[in-house]
């Protein structure tokens, strides 16, 4: 038995160096470090793609299958969630900040799943025709799948709205 772990153990060490190496050098390494460097760049074009209010550019940051899933359980799609993004970006007159900050990340494999603070301060139409400053807030996980075209969003859940302020005074919150 000692002879065989002789030769077993250094052969396996070998196959996951090499294998390790592999990754490495087709760009693949999922150490959390590099992986969150690499999403923060992903959400500077996120925001870049809000700030200059195209829907397409935001898009294409997500995967084929993206999907959210809200706190009362409802699942929205991808063309739900483009409708969506392009009315959202269609009222807003102007972002005076816009804000995505990885509060967690867990790797696992060519996913990430990364905790996120999100934060805006806009200028927005209402329907009623009228502008107003409004401010928002929320916290939820958004799930990353590693593809050719790097890094895409797959699932936002785990949605914790924070408070949202129009005109300076905050909005009722819904009764529970």
């Amino acid at each position: 038995m000692r002879r065989l772990s002789c030769y077993v153990i250094p052969f396996v060490l070998a196959t996951l160096a090499t294998q390790t190496g592999c990754r490495r050098s087709m760009g693949l390494s999922n150490d959390s470090a590099t992986v969150q460097k690499e999403l923060e760049r992903r959400y500077a074009e996120n925001e870049a793609g809000f700030k200059a209010k195209d829907p397409d550019r935001v898009m294409r940051l997500r995967h084929p299958d993206f999907h959210t899933i809200t706190p009362d359980g409802k699942v929205s799609n991808r063309e739900q969630m483009y409708d969506r993004t392009r009315q959202f970006i269609g009222r807003v007159a102007e972002f005076d900040s816009l804000s995505e900050r990885i509060t967690s990340l867990t790797v696992n494999g060519d996913t990430a799943h990364a905790i996120v603070a999100q934060s805006t301060v806009r200028k927005q139409m209402f329907p009623d025709s009228t502008m107003h400053e409004v401010k928002t807030s929320v916290v939820q996980r958004e799930s990353w799948i590693k593809t050719p075209q790097g890094w895409l969003m797959w699932r936002v859940d785990q949605i914790k709205p924070g408070e949202t302020i129009v005109d300076g005074k905050p909005l009722p919150q819904p009764a529970p």
